[in-house]
């Protein structure tokens, strides 16, 4: 099984806000890299909410580079690969934001969702939030650390995948009854 877990933090209501993110990559089923990254946010000010979910704030986020200067290491993570993010639809919402913003043109990769995959192998637990799915497969998760939360989603794939015994996300998605969805 081979892809990348992507997930984003957010400064504030803004979609271009990214003030972390985290990469964790898989090869053969297991986990061979990750990446963690504070980011200048793009509008740079930070909400009060925001900041109670992540505990990421200005003076951490002061010196960092803006998303569009560590955007070519990270694309070779994304670029002809297959994405997986917990609640898919905002962290692509993301990435398609922070790209469309720096008139960047989009990687050519497709994603699927770990919550969605989560409710159809896990079907025992009472939600399906990153939190509980963790915890149900026994995965150490500091809950809104981007680094954190791209290795559970890539856990909750590869937890799945030993579960249905399949060996590739297109033989997960075939097993389910999924698409993957074109970025």
């Amino acid at each position: 099984m081979n892809f990348t877990a992507l997930d984003f933090e957010t400064a504030n209501s803004h979609s271009t806000s990214i003030c972390a993110v985290g990469m964790a990559i898989v090869e053969d089923g297991k986990l061979v890299k990750t990446i963690s990254k504070l980011i200048k946010p793009i509008p740079n000010f930070y909400s009060y909410w925001n900041v109670q979910v992540h505990g990421i704030t200005h003076d951490m986020t002061n010196d960092a580079p803006y998303f569009m200067d560590v955007w070519q290491e990270l694309k070779e993570y994304v670029d002809y690969s297959t994405l997986v993010a917990h609640n898919a639809a905002f962290d692509v919402g993301v990435l398609r934001s922070i790209l469309n913003a720096g008139e960047i043109s989009f990687p050519k990769t497709n994603y699927f969702c770990s919550c969605s995959v989560s409710r159809k192998v896990f079907k025992e637990i009472e939600n399906h939030k990153l939190s509980t799915v963790c915890r149900h497969i026994d995965v150490p998760l500091n809950h809104h650390e981007a680094e954190s939360d791209a290795i559970g989603a890539a856990q909750i794939i590869i937890k799945a995948g030993e579960k249905l015994g399949v060996n590739s996300v297109e033989e997960l998605m075939k097993v389910l009854k999924m698409k993957l969805k074109i970025f």
